[in-house]
């Protein structure tokens, strides 16, 4: 087994996770190299071995951290105890906060970038145990308010609306600089966007005709 290294195990492990972060969204993962991120870690090229077992553990580690599990399984347990109204607003402005936070790594959207194009069987598992449980918790919620099926067509359109509109804020951010350069991403900011995009998905929410047939 390879040596742990000098440096104290919970700062060489963030270091590789910020390392492998940055080379992964600039190579991909195939063209990304265990000794360049060591390297940049200033670590022992042992390392990913000894904390993560070998490069793909460490890509998949960098991977959830890259959809940063938004919103986490204590925001679901939360929302669960809210009027359906509530807790998607709760849930959206979560999700906006997560991933427009400014103290989100630059690298996070050039990865996803690079995994969209060639994805890695990596990005399966990151869906099976994050993305897929928020999925459904928003799912339910929607459903609740449509009084339709979790499972509903339906249920499922509006459900990757609120999440398309929150993404284009994300992915889209550098085009939105320069379509309107004073929109404002701070917190207040994020708040009166996450509003928005509540009030307007709220709003077809209620008109849409609440017949209690499914849609599919």
């Amino acid at each position: 087994m390879a040596q742990a290294p000098s440096t104290p195990p919970d700062l060489t492990r963030e270091k590789l996770l910020e390392a492998g972060g940055q080379v992964f969204a600039e190579c991909g993962f195939h063209g990304a190299t265990v000794r360049e991120i060591c390297a940049r870690a200033g670590a022992n090229v042992a390392a990913v071995n000894y904390y993560f077992g070998d490069k793909v553990e460490l890509y998949e580690e960098v991977l959830r951290q890259a959809v940063c599990a938004a919103p986490d399984a204590a925001m679901r347990e939360a929302v669960s105890k809210l009027q359906p109204r509530e807790a998607l607003r709760r849930v959206i402005r979560y999700m906006l906060g997560k991933f427009g936070s400014a103290s989100r790594p630059s690298w996070t959207m050039r990865l996803m970038a690079h995994e969209m194009a060639h994805p890695t069987p990596a990005l399966a598992r990151v869906v099976d145990e994050i993305i897929s449980p928020n999925y459904s918790t928003l799912r339910r919620i929607i459903g609740s308010l449509l009084h339709l099926p979790p499972d509903d067509n339906k249920t499922r359109l509006c459900a990757h609306s609120v999440i398309g509109q929150v993404l284009h804020y994300i992915h889209a951010r550098p085009v939105i600089a320069r379509l309107w350069p004073t929109l404002d991403m701070t917190e207040e900011g994020l708040d009166h966007i996450a509003q928005h995009i509540a009030d307007f998905s709220l709003a077809y929410l209620k008109a849409y005709p609440k017949t209690g047939k499914k849609s599919s």
